[in-house]
């Protein structure tokens, strides 16, 4: 009987190897078919990526002359910049002017006659100053002709500067002298870089 007993304990060890064999068979099946699985599913997202490569380097080539293009355009408005920035500060300089102008010739008193007109700007960072000189019939008419100036919105810290009797032709007349600033001609003084160790 011990034999027996061998020999069934041999089977069931053989029935559980093979058992053990046909699992781990259907494991190995199982995790190469799950490794193909990734593997085709990887080179069909490689074969789609490299096709979408393809496509952006197309799309490069194909907008590489408009990039050139933009980047000439900018250079361009690099280099016209400074020459538009200074028109337009013309453009606005001599609009003042004309509204200054304009302003004297709506505004002159009827007894008041301008002689002449400086504008002198010493500092770029302080506004154009302007000096009208000219002659009135008494004190009434220069100061007439201050208040009017210092009316015009293109004027600022318009002063009567001096006064002083003058005789034309055997009768009395008042010369006087005003000065103003151009409202906006100052240019903004250029930015101090802050020391870092204060």
């Amino acid at each position: 009987m011990p034999l027996i007993n061998l020999i069934e304990s041999n089977l069931l060890t053989a029935r559980k190897n093979e058992q053990q064999s046909r699992i781990s068979r259907y494991a190995l099946i199982g995790a190469t078919a799950v490794v193909g699985i990734v593997y085709i599913g990887l080179m069909a997202k490689s074969a789609g990526i490299s096709s979408e490569i393809q496509s952006i380097e197309a799309q490069i080539k194909k907008l590489k002359p408009l990039i050139s293009k933009i980047d000439e355009y900018k250079r361009i408005e690099g280099d016209l910049s400074p020459r538009l920035s200074t028109l337009s500060d013309a453009q606005e300089l001599t609009s003042r002017w004309g509204r200054v102008m304009g302003h004297l010739t709506v505004n002159t008193p009827s007894n008041v006659w301008l002689t002449s007109m400086r504008a002198v700007m010493t500092d770029p960072q302080s506004p154009i100053h302007i000096t009208w000189n000219g002659v009135g019939k008494d004190q009434t008419d220069a100061s007439e002709m201050l208040l009017r100036l210092q009316n015009a919105k293109d004027l600022e810290s318009v002063n009567l500067i001096q006064t002083s009797e003058k005789v034309l032709d055997k009768t009395s007349a008042v010369e006087f002298e005003i000065g103003g600033d151009i409202v906006g001609t100052a240019e903004a003084p250029p930015k101090v870089a802050e020391e870092s160790g204060k």
